[in-house]
C-alpha cells in the first residue's frame, strides 16, 4: 500500500505557514508508515492516509499568485 504524507512549513511565496504534499510512503499499515517515517528521518512528516486511487487526466488551469 501506498500512504501520503503532508509538511507543515513557511511558503517561501507569501511567509505563511502552509501544508504541502510529503513523500509517500510504502508500508503494509497506517502504524507501519507512521514508524517508516520516524525510522527514516520523515518525523516531521504526517502520514494522513491511504492511496486510493491516482488520477493522470487532470485539467491545465492557470494559477495566479499575484
Amino acid at each position: 500500500m501506498i500512504f501520503l504524507t503532508s509538511i507543515l512549513a513557511i511558503n517561501p511565496l507569501d511567509g505563511e505557514l502552509t501544508e504541502f504534499a510529503g513523500p509517500d510512503i510504502e508500508a503494509d499499515s497506517f502504524d507501519e508508515a507512521i514508524e517508516y517515517c520516524q525510522e527514516n528521518g520523515l518525523g516531521y512528516c504526517k502520514v494522513e492516509g491511504e492511496l486510493i486511487e491516482e488520477v493522470n487526466d487532470i485539467p491545465d488551469f492557470e494559477i495566479n499568485l499575484n
